[in-house]
């Protein structure tokens, strides 16, 4: 069963993969234990905080859906249990300080744009 999955991190990385499709073979690979990659749980962790570094770093310009959707599937990554368990029985996950870096302009920008529209009187 695990070779018709062959393939999904060549696919995920592929330019020719339209963005919808990476986010739906991410989702499927996450959560399918058909879906054989080894260490995968890093493997998909990795290829969500590229994707979103490259964005916020203008290497790539993505939809603003695109960038939605790494946002939610890196939220439900990290709230996972399955990530829960593989972290309880010794895996460890690395996390680039790139990252760590985009989730900080990330959230100071919705502050700011929080901020912005609350500064009016309606």
């Amino acid at each position: 069963m695990a070779a018709i999955y062959s393939g999904i991190h060549v696919k995920l990385k592929s330019s020719r993969t339209p963005w919808a499709d990476k986010l739906k073979l991410a989702r499927f690979a996450w959560i399918s234990p058909q879906c054989v990659l080894p260490n995968k749980e890093q493997v998909l962790f990795d290829w969500t905080s590229h994707a979103l570094t490259c964005y916020y770093g203008k290497k790539a310009e993505l939809p603003l859906s695109v960038v939605e959707g790494l946002w939610a599937y890196l939220d439900d990554i990290l709230h996972s249990k399955k990530l829960q368990k593989a972290l309880s029985q010794g895996k460890a996950l690395s996390l680039r300080l790139a990252l760590a870096q985009v989730g900080v302009l990330f959230r100071s920008e919705w502050e700011r744009l929080y901020y912005y529209l609350t500064s009016f009187a309606f």
